[in-house]
């Protein structure tokens, strides 16, 4: 998804002048309500030289975000960052808090030493040779500065493969097929376990990756393994997995002396019952609804710690009828204007949080990013952990396992490769992702806590016309008495295909 340029260089002109920059995102169009069905030119070849593109309306592509009447879409992972700073309020001008978290510091931070002593670390013999990239992004100009010093350095050139997000699988299959197959391609939350049961993707040993806990998040890894096996990596402190988290409108909590959800977190009294006290709150004296979320805020009902599938090491188990998950459905159920409690409308969705009809929003890690929607509202933007059942914090996540696919030809230098591109240590300097110091110290703190991985997307959407977002839908809005009747329907449908998993895979 890219910034529309006009053709003109009047205007091109203009918005560079204006640094329209847009950072890394950690987003998937299965978390968004867009609907690329009469998407054309969906694949498109880029080269590390220069990232010029036609879009599908005629628009000129230079490696940023789409942008619609206003509005962009999420089918993004990556694009142009900028250098910035903590900001003060301005009038147009928005940005995050710059909390004082004494507790939180940076974790992820360039080192200009490692990079320079894992560039020496790359074999001669691999100079020459080409790296393919298989992305569901244009090709953005952090990405490019970045891999551009990693081919001078190593001789290692880069190619960057585009298609989008709905055709990503579709497109790897297609390059499979046709013996071309690219050396580094994403396992998509929606395509997992089933892109390594279908032979898509080969063993991470195929590129001898020497797995420093420093850099990898192995905790994850250890628990996405299938059959003992890594078939995906996943780098700290990037942005290629989606973490929940809440925003909220931290001028409402101030106008209306109440407590924000910031404050809670840090005083430690941050839990769901405080989240419905604080909700009701602040609902009663401003008057504006107090949550909203899209997919019916499903990330609040994992903070119980379970999806409705879990995985260990490649053993999917059926949660359906576990009754903590249950419960959190329940609650989340409550929550609603139909419910107990009435505090949450989410109809309103991001729009509604935008415009002011919200004073909260389950949101995601990629929207505290420098460029990104929230960096310019009419409100100061807060940010908080998602509240948990306790005051231990739980972190629902969708993972993004990046690996090497079958037939891939250059699977080492590849390793090489992806390490560069996904460790922040060995970002280009003057290209900051989070809007300031305060955010991104706080994404680095969520990286370090205790994760649940929504497993049953990929189990769900397996054979079949069954989809998650139905389950979810119906999990979510039927109504707190008849939860139980939902997941006992939907149980049968992911303990069948469970089976038919272990069946084919075999």
């Amino acid at each position: 998804m890219s910034i529309v340029f006009k053709k003109t260089k009047n205007i091109l002109a203009l918005l560079l002048c204006m640094c329209i920059i847009v950072p890394i995102a950690g987003c998937k169009s299965t978390n968004n309500n867009v609907d690329y069905s009469n998407d054309e030119d969906e694949w498109e070849t880029v080269t590390s030289e220069v990232v010029v593109e036609e879009g599908d309306n005629g628009e000129v592509i230079k490696g940023q975000k789409k942008v619609t009447d206003g509005n962009t879409s999420d089918d993004s992972q990556t694009s142009t960052a900028k250098k910035t700073k903590a900001k003060k309020k301005t009038k147009g001008q928005s940005v995050a808090e710059t909390y004082d978290d004494s507790n939180i510091k940076r974790e992820y931070t360039i080192d200009k030493n490692a990079k320079t002593s894992f560039l020496d670390e790359v074999p001669k013999k691999l100079s020459g040779t080409t790296v393919t990239i298989l992305t569901w992004w244009p090709t953005l100009e952090f990405e490019k500065k970045k891999m551009e010093v990693f081919t001078q350095k190593t001789g290692i050139k880069i190619n960057w493969i585009y298609a989008k997000s709905d055709s990503y699988m579709q497109k790897l299959s297609a390059l499979k097929a046709q013996g071309n197959s690219p050396e580094i391609a994403c396992i998509k939350v929606e395509n997992y376990p089933s892109a390594i049961m279908q032979n898509y993707f080969q063993p991470l040993s195929a590129g001898n990756l020497k797995y420093d806990k420093d850099v990898y998040d192995l905790d994850s890894m250890n628990l996405l393994k299938w059959n003992s096996k890594y078939y995906g990596a996943i780098f700290k402190g990037t942005t290629h997995i989606t973490m929940g988290l809440l925003m909220y409108n931290s001028d409402l909590f101030k106008k209306y002396g109440v407590t924000d959800p910031h404050t809670q977190w840090q005083n430690g009294t941050w839990n769901w019952d405080s989240f419905v006290k604080t909700s009701q709150e602040i609902q009663k004296k401003s008057g504006v609804t107090a949550l909203t979320a899209e997919y019916q805020g499903f990330r609040l009902a994992q903070t119980c710690g379970q999806d409705a599938v879990s995985i260990v090491n490649g053993k999917l188990t059926n949660n359906t009828s576990n009754q903590t998950y249950r419960d959190a459905y329940k609650w989340l159920n409550d929550l609603t204007l139909e419910g107990q409690y009435k505090i949450a409308d989410f109809g309103l969705n991001r729009d509604g949080f935008m415009n002011g009809k919200s004073a909260m929003m389950v949101e995601e890690t990629w929207a505290l990013q420098s460029g990104e929607r929230y960096e310019n509202n009419s409100f100061t933007l807060g940010y908080a952990p998602l509240p948990c059942e306790t005051s231990k914090t739980i972190v629902p996540c969708d993972a993004q396992l990046w690996g090497f696919p079958v037939g891939a030809k250059n699977t080492e230098a590849a390793a090489y490769a992806l390490e560069y591109w996904m460790n922040p240590k060995y970002d280009e300097a003057g290209y900051n992702l989070w809007i300031n110091d305060s955010a991104a110290a706080f994404c680095d703190w969520l990286w370090k806590q205790p994760k649940v991985f929504k497993v049953s997307e990929g189990v769900i959407n397996y054979g079949g016309d069954y989809k998650w977002s139905n389950y979810q839908y119906q999990a979510a809005s039927s109504g707190k008495s008849n939860v139980n009747s939902v997941m006992d329907k939907w149980s049968s449908v992911i303990s069948g295909n469970i089976k038919k998993i272990y069946s084919e895979f075999g």
